[in-house]
C-alpha cells in the first residue's frame, strides 16, 4: 500500500521545478506588464536674497529637526594665488580651523566647538573654497559668531604653523612611497605641466615660506565678502537670521587686490608613452587626452556622460573596460574611465587600471582597443537605457535633504548654471540615443592619440613596452607635485 504514495511523491518532486519555473515566468510577465505614472521630481527651491553688502544668500527652511547648516562658498581658490603662495593657500584652510583667532587661542576654539557640538569644516580648493558650520539651531548665534571669527580674524598661531610645516615636509618625503601617488603626479606633470590645477603637493621651498603673515595675506583674499555666496538650511527664523548675518558682515573689509585668473590649460597631445620605473607587482596605468567637452545643455555633453558610463565611468560589470579587462581577460581588478567636463574649460578624458605586471603590455593594448571600440562597436538601446536609469536614479540622491539642496544651488550659481539645471540635466540624459553615443565617441575619443603613463617594473612586463611604440622614460625623482 506504500508504493503508490511513494511514486506520487516522486512525481510531485519531479514536477516542482517545472511549476516553479512556470510561476517565475508568470511573475516576470506580470511585473513587466505593470504600468506606473511617470515620476515627478520637484525638489523645493531655496529662496535667494541679497544682503546690504551684496552677498547673495540661499535659504531653505526645514523644521523637522532642530538643526542648522550654514555654508560659505568663495569663488576664489589656490589656483587664483600667485605661484609663490600656492603652497600657503593649499594649507590655509587647515590653519584657519586649527590656528585660533585674534581673540581666541587654538585650544579655546576647540573647546567651543566641543561644548556646542558643532561641525566645522574649512577647505581651500583650486577654484572655489568652502567653509561649513552646523549644529543645533538653538546655538545659532554662537555658531555664526565663531564661524565669522574664524574666517575674518585668523590668528595663524605660530606653533600650529610649525606643525603644518612639519606635516608637509613629511608628505614630501613620502611622496614616492605609493605608485598611485606617483601616477597621479606624473599624469598632471605630463598632461598640463605646472599649471596650478594639477598640483597636489607642497614643496620644501614653499614650506620654508610658511609664515603667519603670508597665511593671513592669502586667507583675507580668498575669504572676503565680494567672493562669497552663502547657503543656510534647517531650523531657523528668516528675519532673525538675516539680521544676525547683516550684523556679522558689518565692518568686514572689501576684498583686496592680488588674485589672478586661473592660468589657461595647455594640454599635451599624443600619441606618447611614458614609463616611470617602480618595483611593484601591479602596474599602474593611465591613458587619455583632452576631453573636448564642457558642461552645457548640449546633446554632446549628455551623450558623453552616457558614453563614459558605458565605457567604464560607472557601469560596473556592464562597462566595456571592466567586462573585458577584468572579467573576460583577468588582467586587472580595478579598471575605469573618466570623461571630465567643466563649465569653464575642457577637461581631460582618461582611463586607468592596476594591471598584473606580467600582463602590462597586453593590458595597455586591450584598453586602447576598448576605447577605440566606442566609435566602431555601436552601443545598444538597452545599454543606453541602463546608463540613463542609473544616472536618473542616483541623481535624485543629491537632493535628499535641505542641506544638499542648498549646496547644489550654490554650486549652480558659482558655475554659471541655471537654477533648474537638475531638470535640464535629467531631460538631457534621458534624450540620449545609441547613435548619439557612438557619434560623440567617434568625434571626441581618439585611441590613436592617447598619452599613456605606465608606473611599474619593466623587468616584469610580458613584453618590452616599446613594442607599443616609442617610450619616454621619466625618472621618479623628476616628478614634482
Amino acid at each position: 500500500m506504500r508504493a503508490p504514495l511513494a511514486s506520487g511523491a516522486l512525481l510531485l518532486a519531479a514536477l516542482a521545478p517545472v511549476a516553479a519555473q512556470q510561476g517565475a515566468a508568470d511573475a516576470k510577465t506580470q511585473i513587466q506588464s505593470m504600468q506606473f505614472a511617470p515620476l515627478r521630481f520637484n525638489p523645493p527651491t531655496p529662496k535667494r536674497l541679497v544682503l546690504s553688502n551684496g552677498v547673495a544668500v540661499y535659504l531653505l527652511q526645514d523644521h523637522s529637526l532642530p538643526l542648522l547648516d550654514v555654508e560659505f562658498v568663495s569663488k576664489a581658490g589656490v589656483a587664483n594665488l600667485p605661484d609663490s603662495l600656492w603652497g600657503v593657500g593649499w594649507q590655509a584652510d587647515n590653519l584657519m580651523r586649527t590656528g585660533g583667532t585674534t581673540r581666541l587661542s587654538p585650544d579655546s576654539v576647540d573647546k567651543l566647538i566641543e561644548y556646542y557640538a558643532l561641525n566645522v569644516g574649512i577647505s581651500t580648493g583650486n577654484e572655489q573654497s568652502t567653509a561649513s558650520f552646523s549644529g543645533l539651531s538653538r546655538y545659532r548665534d554662537q555658531m555664526l559668531e565663531l564661524g565669522f571669527d574664524l574666517l575674518r580674524n585668523p590668528r595663524n598661531d605660530s606653533a600650529r604653523v610649525r606643525i603644518i610645516a612639519d606635516q608637509q615636509m613629511e608628505n614630501w618625503r613620502r611622496r614616492n612611497d605609493q605608485p598611485g601617488s606617483i601616477l597621479g603626479r606624473a599624469w598632471s606633470q605630463v598632461m598640463i605641466g605646472d599649471n596650478p590645477l594639477g598640483r597636489s603637493l607642497v614643496t620644501p621651498d614653499e614650506v620654508r615660506g610658511f609664515t603667519s603673515a603670508r597665511f593671513r595675506w592669502t586667507q583675507e583674499r580668498i575669504y572676503c565678502p565680494q567672493n562669497l555666496v552663502l547657503g543656510v538650511s534647517g531650523d531657523f527664523d528668516e528675519r532673525g537670521l538675516i539680521a544676525k548675518l547683516e550684523s556679522l558682515f558689518r565692518g568686514w573689509p572689501a576684498c583686496q587686490p592680488g588674485l589672478r585668473p586661473v592660468p589657461a590649460l595647455q594640454i599635451s597631445e599624443g600619441p606618447r608613452t611614458v614609463l616611470v620605473e617602480k618595483d611593484v607587482n601591479q602596474t599602474n596605468i593611465r591613458m587619455g587626452h583632452a576631453g573636448a567637452i564642457k558642461i552645457a545643455n548640449t546633446p554632446d555633453y549628455f551623450a558623453a556622460q552616457v558614453a563614459d558610463f558605458l565605457l567604464g565611468g560607472g557601469g560596473g560589470f556592464n562597462s566595456r573596460l571592466l567586462q573585458r579587462v577584468r572579467s573576460d581577460s583577468g588582467f586587472a581588478y580595478s579598471v575605469f574611465s573618466n570623461w571630465g567636463a567643466d563649465t569653464r574649460r575642457e577637461d581631460l578624458f582618461f582611463a586607468g587600471a592596476q594591471i598584473r605586471a606580467e600582463k602590462t603590455v597586453a593590458g595597455v593594448s586591450l584598453m586602447r582597443q576598448i576605447i577605440a571600440s566606442m566609435a566602431t562597436e555601436p552601443v545598444t538601446a538597452s545599454d543606453v537605457k541602463l546608463a540613463q536609469d542609473n544616472e536618473v536614479n542616483s541623481f535624485v540622491f543629491q537632493f535628499e535633504n535641505a542641506d544638499q539642496i542648498v549646496a547644489t544651488q550654490l554650486g549652480y550659481a558659482l558655475d554659471g548654471l541655471p537654477p533648474n539645471w537638475f531638470d535640464l540635466y535629467l531631460k538631457g540624459i534621458q534624450a540620449v540615443t545609441p547613435a548619439q553615443v557612438t557619434d560623440v565617441a567617434r568625434r571626441y575619443l581618439h585611441a590613436d592619440r592617447l598619452v599613456t603613463i605606465v608606473v611599474g617594473n619593466p623587468a616584469s612586463f610580458d613584453k618590452p613596452l616599446d613594442s607599443l611604440g616609442p617610450v619616454i622614460r621619466l625618472p621618479v625623482d623628476s616628478i614634482h607635485r
